[in-house]
């Protein structure tokens, strides 16, 4: 016998895979038992744009090419990394004004591109921030982009960071200027506070690197596929406890990935065939 939460989390998450099974199977692409495509093209909107293909093969996440323990994993229909693809990648060399208006952003961007990365200073490789506007006022804008990983819950007992970020007598947050980012991440450490579904450590990862790099010049968004039920009542209200401790000094903000699909249907100019795809595979 499972707990109800675990049953609930394990139905939520198959009828999101199921769905992509359906729209997989209705398009003929023969998805196999675990949900991978015969390739990555397949798994996509469009051909991969030469700059985002660039990226993926020189990011450290095996996205385009399999491996010895498994295929690419963007070939998977749960694959976060296609939703953002498909979703971001038909803008690179496209008109962003729309895009720019559904996120409330002024400046146009001179670059969208994919797996930013921001080395934070500390040992290790730093997280790849999957998008990044480069905005031609200067600001840098960093999303980082979920499908169903909220679904797993993370255990409670783990420590949320590596003690890398907090060495003696350093604030490594409070030193590059986000010093309610650093009360926040001892509030993590010690649990006084727990994120259970939004991976708020990670996005406080993304902002030190970026921080590091850009000062103040920047804003930090989540992008995530939302989904009805118990958890994501869950990772809804722990958006709004992090949006409400950091918008101010991240410029942090959220947005569904079916809000926003909604927002480019009242767009003038989209093509429907885009549209329709989004539609009909995430919306």
């Amino acid at each position: 016998f499972k707990p109800a939460s675990r049953r609930i989390r394990v139905n939520v998450k198959s009828q999101i895979l199921n769905k992509q099974l359906e729209w997989a199977t209705a398009a003929g692409l023969n998805p196999d038992q675990r949900g991978y495509l015969n390739s990555y093209e397949s798994n996509l909107f469009q051909t991969l744009s030469p700059q985002s293909k660039l990226a993926f093969d020189q990011g450290s996440g095996a996205e385009l090419r399999d491996r010895p323990n498994g295929p690419a994993k963007m070939r998977a229909l749960h694959s976060s990394s296609a939703l953002a693809v498909n979703f971001f990648d038909a803008w690179v060399d496209a008109d962003t004004k729309p895009l720019m208006e559904i996120f409330d952003l002024e400046a146009q961007p001179i670059n969208v591109r994919f797996e930013g990365k921001y080395p934070t200073g500390l040992p290790g490789n730093p997280p790849n921030l999957d998008v990044i506007f480069e905005l031609q006022n200067g600001l840098v804008v960093g999303i980082e982009s979920k499908f169903t990983e909220w679904l797993s819950p993370k255990p409670a007992s783990n420590p949320p960071f590596k003690e890398k970020y907090f060495p003696a007598g350093i604030g490594v947050w409070e030193n590059v200027g986000l010093s309610e980012t650093q009360r926040l991440a001892e509030e993590l450490q010690s649990k006084e506070l727990i994120f259970r579904h939004l991976d708020a450590p990670q996005l406080m990862k993304h902002a030190l690197g970026i921080a590091t790099h850009c000062g103040s010049k920047f804003r930090l968004l989540y992008v995530y596929f939302d989904a009805l039920g118990q958890e994501g009542d869950a990772h809804r209200n722990e958006i709004e406890i992090f949006t409400d401790r950091l918008k101010s000094e991240l410029g942090f903000r959220a947005f569904s990935y079916q809000e926003l699909i909604g927002k480019l249907q009242g767009s003038f100019g989209i093509p429907n065939e885009y549209l329709g795809y989004l539609r009909a595979r995430y919306g």
